[in-house]
């Protein structure tokens, strides 16, 4: 049991803890807030070491194992689970953010009364055989939970349903991050591109996110294969990693643009590294939210993004939304414009409007602590506000 001296301890359930838009988040909340009053563990659904792992144990969190859901293995997943609930139930919070799994998780959390929140990332899928397992497993969580959270609206209407959504129970919690390590500074820029051997006068359009179907990388590259036909000396930075990696890369060299095209990998530096890029192009197929979107903002970047994102997701005066079935030279073309635009101006400090629009991690801790310690949770609908509702 917990001292009075001792941290309450909430358990984030994932899948695994690299960096990817959860992830993200949860570390950035981690990073950010009073680690005396609240520790994390993590009970995640994967063997390896991740890319937060020693960062976690660092900041005093614990990892626990488990292995994945598939459905069939249903009642040895349930089992195990209520063997680990036996073992591990002094939580304030248990906070559920992989959603095939969810129902189980709470269920059984719920055998010793532990206070649960269960959490949506992404809006609906393309229907396909995994994506209607996944409905089928995930569908009783909107009637077990004691919160429900989601990055916007839309995600929270798509995992929980309307009524859940509609009722009291419900928020949006806002994805912040802490916006001052974004601001843009052109010593950072110049020290960034000089690593990565890009002049000055270089174009460089950027993308980060991790390499998997919803990012849409084949449509990006092919835009890209557009841009250079208009701006041969053009750079494309893609940043992350994933299971279609490989393929992008083959792509690449079928577009003829390999020696355009930077993989840079999983980098633990990208509010320096957004200095380095002219426009962020973000081509997804359907987000939650899109946090890499928010980032570039808040480093003043101009921003072409797909209007599969919430409407929240867009926020400075240098974003453009544009719909995928434009087509590949519409993207293109925009993009060019958004490069010729921003050209002619001094590249500002974002931050500021970023962090007004509620975006500010802060923020997300207070109200999030609240609702850890105090099971409150009017504090996340303040300041999610309707317009994130």
């Amino acid at each position: 049991m917990n001292g009075s001296n001792q941290p309450k301890r909430v358990l984030h359930v994932i899948g695994a803890m690299d960096r990817g838009g959860a992830e993200t988040l949860i570390m950035n909340i981690y990073r950010s807030m009073d680690r005396g009053a609240v520790q994390f563990d993590f009970l995640v659904h994967d063997d390896r070491e991740c890319d937060y792992d020693a960062e976690i144990e660092h900041l005093g969190g614990r990892i626990f194992h488990l292995f994945r859901f598939t459905g069939a293995n249903y009642l040895v997943y349930k089992k195990a689970l209520r063997s680990f609930f036996r073992d591990n139930h002094d939580y304030c919070a248990v906070h559920v953010h992989i959603g095939s799994c969810a129902a189980i998780v709470i269920s059984e959390s719920k055998r010793f009364d532990l206070y649960t929140v269960a959490h949506s990332h992404a809006t609906r899928a393309t229907l396909s055989l995994p994506e209607i397992g996944f409905r089928f497993f995930s569908y009783p969580t909107r009637f077990l939970a004691d919160v429900y959270l989601a990055c916007s609206r839309q995600a929270g209407i798509d995992r929980f349903g309307r009524s859940v959504v509609d009722g009291k129970r419900f928020s949006v919690l806002i994805n912040g991050i802490d916006t001052e390590r974004y601001r843009f500074n052109n010593d950072t820029r110049a020290k960034l591109r000089s690593q990565l051997h890009i002049d000055d006068d270089c174009p460089v359009f950027g993308h980060v996110g991790r390499f998997s179907k919803e990012k849409n990388h084949v449509f990006l590259l092919h835009v890209f294969a557009h841009i250079v036909q208009s701006v041969p000396s053009a750079k494309l930075l893609l940043v992350g990693r994933g299971p279609l990696e490989k393929e992008i890369q083959d792509l690449s060299m079928r577009l003829s643009i390999e020696n355009s095209v930077m993989f840079l990998g999983v980098r633990d530096d990208i509010p320096d590294l957004l200095n380095a890029f002219d426009v962020f192009l973000f081509p997804s197929v359907w987000e939650g939210l899109g946090i890499s979107a928010i980032e570039a903002q808040a480093s003043g970047l101009p921003c072409l993004l797909s209007s599969s994102l919430p409407p929240i997701s867009s926020i400075t005066p240098s974003v453009k939304s544009l719909a995928l079935d434009e087509g590949e030279e519409a993207w293109a073309q925009a993009a060019e414009r958004l490069l010729k635009e921003s050209s002619s101006l001094d590249r500002g400090d974002c931050s500021e409007i970023v962090r007004s629009a509620g975006f500010d991690i802060h923020d997300t801790v207070d109200a999030l602590m609240s609702l850890y310690l105090k099971h409150d949770l009017s504090a996340l609908q303040l300041i999610s506000g309707s317009d994130h509702a």
